[in-house]
């Protein structure tokens, strides 16, 4: 029988939750702005989630408790950098 490490598919399903879960945030403030201007904001959106995902278990919360905040981070962080890049995408449509 062979054995498999269950980590590794353990992790790419947890990047690709946050991945989702930044997703998601952006596509909550696509509704929002009726679609203007969003598109930019996705990339942002979907790194955002990873990176505040990931820095959860970084910080030290390992157990069930910490899945659950990265899950809320990722959609935070989704949503936070979902809106920085609305930002940017509306200053450079302004200046240019």
């Amino acid at each position: 029988m062979l054995a498999v490490d269950l980590d590794p598919i353990f992790l790419a399903l947890l990047l690709i939750v946050w991945t989702g879960l930044g997703a998601t945030a952006w596509l909550a403030i696509a509704i929002v702005h009726r679609g203007r201007g969003v598109l930019a904001g996705l990339p942002l959106a979907m790194a955002g989630g990873i990176g505040a995902g990931v820095l959860v278990p970084a910080a030290g919360a390992r157990d069930e408790t910490g899945l659950l905040l990265s899950l809320g981070a990722a959609l935070v962080g989704g949503f936070a950098l979902s809106l920085v890049g609305i930002r940017i995408h509306s200053r450079m449509r302004s200046h240019g």
